[in-house]
């Protein structure tokens, strides 16, 4: 019988799920109202690869800017704290590489790819649909399968054949989980990200993105939570091909772009756009997503 559960996982893993100290120092202060930006520059200063990613991100063409930015004040002015938040944390959740057998054995460069994809879509469909925040809808997506990644590091062995399992008899990873372990990825994601002390309505979404339309929430919650559902559907999860249910998945898009008012051409549209910013965004990470020639 399984003792453990999603709070004890997170408390047993405290060196490998927390954030890194110079990357919590940053979160600490975008998030405290008191710090001016020469302040939060000054935090990010003291992370070398940080550092080296915001430079990147504010140089590339998404700012079109005209001169070279040199200096992390600089960048953070022209970036805003919303986008440095969304680096900071993506930062940290790609940092959270299994060992090199482990890597291998789950193909951790499709979960990768997942998972900025699902990003890239979701802030797509925000700006399309009017969600107040976009840069939130990113980080959502970031983190919406982070669970996968805490229970490969903490069961190793027993998670892969929670996964092989899975493969072979076809079922859903949420269904193979709960057999083995009586919760999900989902549950473990959302203790994760409260642990990190993160706002509310991200856990929640971490904890309830395969489904959608749920009631008694304040209606901005509930909208966040059918985009992030709705971008990890029409992207490729790093073990969809195994789902057989083709017609329950594409019924699950048809509802969700219903309750977001979003025409479904359009959002195959996002889709296909979005690859191609994932990509972009892989490269600023300097992560390794596999061979572009598999993502188009």
């Amino acid at each position: 019988m399984n003792t453990d559960s999603p709070k004890k996982i997170v408390s047993s893993i405290h060196e490998i799920g927390s954030l890194p100290q110079s990357l919590a120092a940053v979160l600490k202060a975008l998030n405290n109202p008191a710090s001016g930006m020469n302040e939060i520059a000054g935090v990010i200063s003291k992370d070398v690869s940080l550092t080296t990613r915001v430079l990147k991100m504010v140089n590339s063409a998404q700012y079109g800017r005209h001169h070279k930015v040199s200096k992390v004040s600089e960048a953070v002015k022209v970036m805003g704290l919303n986008s440095i938040k969304m680096l900071t944390l993506s930062s940290s959740v790609f940092g959270m590489i299994p060992d090199k057998e482990l890597a291998d054995r789950c193909d951790i460069k499709r979960i990768w790819r997942h998972l900025i994809e699902t990003a890239t879509t979701a802030r797509r469909i925000a700006d399309e649909t009017g969600y107040a925040d976009k840069e939130e809808a990113f980080v959502a997506g970031i983190l919406h399968d982070l669970g996968i990644i805490i229970m490969l590091l903490y069961y190793k062995e027993k998670y892969l054949d929670v996964i092989d399992t899975m493969k072979a008899e076809r079922k859903c990873l949420t269904d193979v989980e709960k057999e083995n372990f009586a919760f999900t990825h989902c549950d473990i994601g959302a203790e994760m990200v409260n642990s990190w002390k993160l706002p509310p309505q991200l856990a929640f979404v971490v904890g309830n993105h395969h489904r959608f339309d749920h009631k008694g929430l304040m209606p901005e919650d509930a909208e966040l939570n059918n985009i992030i559902a709705l971008a990890d559907r029409l992207t490729l999860g790093p073990f969809d091909e195994y789902y057989p249910e083709v017609e329950e998945n594409i019924l699950f898009i048809r509802r969700a772009c219903a309750k977001l008012n979003l025409n479904i051409q359009t959002a195959n549209n996002i889709r296909k756009d979005s690859i191609h910013q994932a990509i972009e965004l892989a490269q600023y990470l300097e992560l390794d997503v596999g061979e572009i020639i598999n993502i188009l």
